[in-house]
């Protein structure tokens, strides 16, 4: 589908100082589409120089429009020599062909230079016109939406889920070509630069084309990823869940996205929830009103090529255009369908970790698969068949775990990767689960019967179905079919966690009693999963952050001996990881772990390995049973084991005063069904003593060093009062959200002298509580979609970021009391005698003199050599109606929805890769400031391409990779830095305040970007690295 782009740029300002002998510059701006460029003319002796240039005008076909980046350049002309570079500008065309999206990109954009970072503002309009293509043998992919969000869109209805998709290109990294050792450092990272640009839109081009022929319109959950494989390339990957959506109507007041605590009196809350973007399974989707050139029926096509151009809802239609433009015919004649099942779908995966109602059935466990591959065994690195052929042993495997759970999908699945010289590390994870891929769909006429008849399968599905009829599972389509009518007829609480397999032919042992719920079916003691807490659910108490955290030291080596070495190490990790997120699980006294993400990096000399999710206590899951220790230790060390098993109960008292977990005691467990005992240690360990006297034990053998090491672990500081963390968007329990406060964005860097819990686990927990620090002032408040990354540079250098979004929370009661006590106020009033004061002031009190009051007379004596009286508490300003309102121009959040604000507009996928070099770090204040300065410009470019495409808010932010490489004898660093999210437009509760966007032309990135209050937190705060590094 050819189209025509015209650019028009305005003017700039800020721009650096290129002459000397004037100190000014003489500018000019070069714009280049293709093979195509065009030049302003020279504004001499100006660092704000104005164009207003003419229309500059590109005809390109629709691949080009998807993969090529409009590439500005700002240089500074020169008579006698070659014009010096001042910066330049990558803009992505990906948003201006979606259909009914924005028509134009027009704003203030960073100037952006490698060596030297932001360098001014440049003020351009760029447009794009696509003409009618008539062709009836040409698929188009123009007009297909991503999604960065693993959920459905706000402000569109789900029609239908297609299955998983996935795609990845390959190109030489112009890092290591031969070139790059004649040229300039700037040189070369313009050059990847431009080639990360262009890779991503070429691998969106064919992820769209596989869209369209699995009867899709869009991609929701879409992964997208860098794999720098030094000399064998750059790979591209990109992965995602396929679905048809519809736009639906507005909803009218923000929600929150907090699942209800009780559904008995929350249940509609859920159904209407605008953060879903789903309509009920009992309603038909609200149709658009039809447009001059397409009419769009209520009920979905096979694909947007499918869309009616005429009026019947029979006509054939075409292909995704954009901005309104008249579709192409096809072929053939198609009618309203239904989903295929399940068991057409090659990887029944799904990248979705919040579902519309009635998807998700039942829910197995998680299942996990990696393996580790030599990069230098490619015989063709340019080809991508043997990074495909990987990827599908992995995938392969995960659907096989997934059948052992009598399964027959995986949801929040998720593909990753770790690199270290020639080793790969591929890993895969997700949650197997019965889903019903029927729910999203208005109601269909049943014609022959109930069920839908599979057509055709393929070699690999029906191997597939001969191994699960040998073990003596049930078929992967009688599940499905059983478990979809079940559900319908039950509103049972619990349900989902309802076990899905046959508890005698697992191959592992697992911990099953009676439902606490419905007293019927069988759950198991504890769940793991990938995805969001369902909202389905009862929960109770409070939700908290639990993650583990291993490294190992690994001997050099080189080729396969080093991928021996890594593959031996993995499953004692795994191994590692497991007991000590369960350990720490039943030490909070919850039950069940949402969100559960694992990391293992490799190094030249480490293995790292952390675990990451939200623990919760599940009302229809049994109470966890208290922990003791187990061992043959010597005599002289009797106490010390007393000592900790003290120490353990004690914090297991505490963890349920501050988790409001001590109505939990009085749940009754039930009868065990299962003899076997998961546990840390062998059941020939288990004391008998402890058997018989605590028959409802978690017990945890301690025979060396290691362990001890390993329970001294378990004992980590707590966060301050007022303060909660969760690794997912949904807040579980009794916490409910109240408005997004700012996002965080932190690193820290520190030599690794010992690879013990000791000396490892403190780099994380500082992270966290220096975050605290920061946010005091916030209080009360959540932590949510709380995320460590670890990156292995060298030797024992270890890099840990840590991101999360700080949201305000209120807590919800059972029993709500709205009388104040005796000597308390309620919020906001004032006494009398602080009525005519321009602030309230607050009591001194004298911490002796209150003891004195609590202990009777006989200690009013004061002590010799009693310290002060000190002010607890100080002057307290009341907060100012505009300090309460005040918000950024844009917000960027990891979270998918803003609590007080819902998503009104959706307008484009961002994905960003920035490269930062320098050549003097210890003048601009060493590898913190580096490092700080770098991601405030990644955050200022984000503001100006939201703020350009008319948008407020950057959701479901990720910072996907950030590499840090330092050469402090050469004072040089260098980052890379890739971040991705969608640009929305937000619509907030009471709006018509500074919320409110102004005309994107009128928007800079020097006004979108945080004010200086803000820079401290939002822009991140950069933890210094070790005193000799700095």
């Amino acid at each position: 589908m050819p189209g025509k782009l015209k650019v028009r740029i305005l003017a700039a300002r800020d721009l650096p100082v290129m002459d000397r002998a004037s100190d000014l510059a003489d500018a000019f701006v070069e714009v280049k589409f293709g093979q195509e460029t065009f030049k302003t003319e020279v504004c001499r002796k100006s660092l704000n120089p104005t164009w207003n240039s003419e229309w500059f005008k590109f005809e390109a076909s629709d691949e080009e429009l998807q993969d090529e980046p409009l590439h500005f350049r700002v240089m500074d002309y020169d008579t006698y020599s070659a014009h010096d570079a001042i910066g330049k500008v990558y803009i992505d065309l990906t948003p201006l062909l979606w259909k009914d999206g924005v028509t134009e990109i027009s704003g203030w954009m960073p100037i952006y230079d490698t060596m030297h970072g932001m360098r001014g503002e440049i003020n351009i309009v760029v447009k794009v016109d696509l003409f009618e293509d008539v062709s009836r043998f040409r698929q188009s992919s123009v007009g297909v939406q991503f999604f960065n969000s693993s959920r459905v869109p706000t402000c569109y209805n789900l029609i239908a889920v297609h299955g998983f998709v996935e795609e990845l290109v390959v190109n030489d990294d112009p890092e290591y070509q031969w070139i790059d050792m004649i040229r300039t450092p700037r040189a070369s990272n313009e050059a990847r630069q431009r080639l990360f640009s262009k890779l991503s839109g070429e691998l969106q081009r064919k992820i769209g084309i596989k869209v369209l022929e699995m009867d899709g319109n869009a991609v929701i959950g879409y992964w997208q990823c860098y794999d720098l494989e030094g000399e064998s390339g750059i790979v591209v990957r990109g992965i995602g869940t396929v679905v048809s959506i519809q736009k639906s109507a507005p909803v009218a007041s923000p929600l929150s996205t907090s699942p209800p605590k009780d559904m008995h009196k929350d249940s509609h809350s859920f159904e209407d929830q605008g953060d879903l973007g789903t309509s009920p399974v009992n309603k038909t989707p609200t149709p658009q009103p039809p447009s001059p050139t397409k009419c769009v029926s209520p009920f979905r096509y096979s694909s947007d090529s499918d869309l009616p151009a005429g009026g019947s809802p029979g006509t054939a239609g075409s292909s995704g255009s954009g901005g309104g433009i008249s579709q192409k015919p096809t072929l053939t004649t198609k009618t309203a369908i239904l989903p295929q099942s399940i068991d057409m779908l090659e990887y029944p995966f799904f990248t979705l970790t919040v579902f519309p109602p009635g998807f998700l059935i039942h829910v197995g466990g998680v299942v996990a698969a990696r393996s580790v591959k030599l990069l230098d065994k490619i015989h063709n690195p340019d080809e991508p068949e043997t990074r495909d052929a990987w990827w599908t042993e992995i995938r392969t495997e995960i659907r096989s775990h997934a059948a052992a759970m009598g399964c027959h999908a995986v949801v929040g699945y998720k593909e990753t990767t770790s690199i270290y010289d020639e080793v790969i590390l591929l890993s895969a994870m997700g949650t197997a689960a019965i889903v019903n891929m029927r729910a999203p769909l208005p109601p269909q006429p049943s014609s022959a019967g109930s069920g839908s008849a599979v057509l055709t399968v393929s070699l690999d599905r029906q191997e597939f179905q001969k191994e699960q009829q040998a073990s003596g599972t049930p078929p992967t389509s009688e599940i499905n079919l059983l478990d979809t009518t079940q559900t319908a007829d039950s509103n049972s609480k619990c349900s989902i966690i309802h076990i899905p397999y046959n508890d005698s032919t697992l191959p592992f042992p697992v911990n099953l009693t009676k439902c606490q719920l419905c007293k019927k079916q069988k759950v198991p003691d504890v769940l793991f999963s990938t995805v969001e807490p369902p909202p389905e659910l009862q929960y109770t108490g409070k939700c908290c952050c639990i993650s583990a955290r291993i490294c190992r030291a690994k001997r050099k080596a080189q080729g396969e001996n080093n991928a021996s070495l890594i593959s031996d190490a993995l499953p004692f990790m795994e191994y590692e990881l497991h007991r000590q997120i369960m350990n720490k699980l039943k030490l909070k006294g919850m039950n069940s772990l949402f969100g559960l993400r694992v990391q293992i990096t490799i190094g030249e000399v480490l293995l790292v390995g952390t675990a990451t999710a939200t623990g919760t206590y599940m009302c229809a899951l049994p109470s966890p049973a208290p922990l003791r220790l187990s061992g043959k230790s010597a005599s002289g060390s009797a106490d010390l084991m007393q000592s900790i098993q003290k120490k353990l109960q004690d914090v297991t008292a505490r963890n349920k005063d501050v988790y409001d977990l001590h109505h939990t005691e009085s749940m009754d467990p039930g009868p065990q069904d299962s003899p076997k005992t998961l546990s840390t240690s062998t059941e020939e360990l288990v004391d008998a003593s402890i058997t018989a006297s605590q028959k409802d034990t978690y017990v945890i053998e301690v025979d060396d060093v290691e362990d001890s090491a390993t329970v001294a672990g378990l004992f980590e500081p707590h966060l301050p009062e007022g303060f909660y963390d969760c690794s997912t968007e949904l807040v579980p329990g009794n916490l409910f959200p109240n408005k997004h406060l700012q996002m965080i964005t932190m690193m820290k860097m520190q030599t690794v002298t010992e690879p013990i819990p000791k000396h490892f686990s403190p780099i994380f927990n500082d992270l966290v509580q220096a975050m605290c620090f920061k946010l005091r002032s916030m209080a009360p408040l959540c932590l949510c979609k709380l995320c460590f990354d670890v990156m292995l540079p060298e030797d024992d250098i270890i890099q840990v970021y840590l991101t999360a979004s700080a949201v305000q929370v209120r807590e919800v009661s059972t029993q709500q009391d709205s009388t104040p006590h005796k000597g308390t106020s309620a919020p906001g009033t004032r006494s009398s005698a602080d009525a005519e004061l321009m602030f309230t002031m607050e009591e001194l009190t004298d911490p002796a003199r209150e003891l004195q009051k609590e202990q009777g007379p006989k200690h009013s004596t004061p002590n010799k050599g009693q310290k002060p009286v000190r002010l607890e508490k100080r002057i307290v300003l009341p907060p100012s109606q505009e300090s309460m309102n005040w918000r950024p121009l844009v917000e960027i959040t990891p979270l998918s929805t803003i609590p007080d604000g819902i998503i009104d507009r959706y307008l484009g996928n961002i994905n960003i890769f920035c490269i930062r070099e320098s050549t003097s770090v210890r003048e601009c204040g060493g590898v913190s400031g580096f490092m700080h300065g770098c991601m405030s410009e990644v955050n200022a470019i984000i503001r100006s391409h939201v703020t350009a495409l008319g948008g407020n808010a950057l959701v479901a932010y990720t910072l996907i990779d950030c590499v840090l490489l330092d050469n402090p004898h050469k004072n040089q660093c260098q980052c890379l830095v890739n971040v991705c999210g969608d640009a929305v437009h937000v619509l907030y509760d009471g709006s018509g305040s500074s919320t409110d966007t102004p005309s994107p032309a009128h928007l800079s990135p020097r006004s979108a970007q945080p004010s200086p209050r803000e820079v401290l937190t939002t822009a991140g705060d950069v933890r210094g690295v070790s005193p000799d590094r700095n």
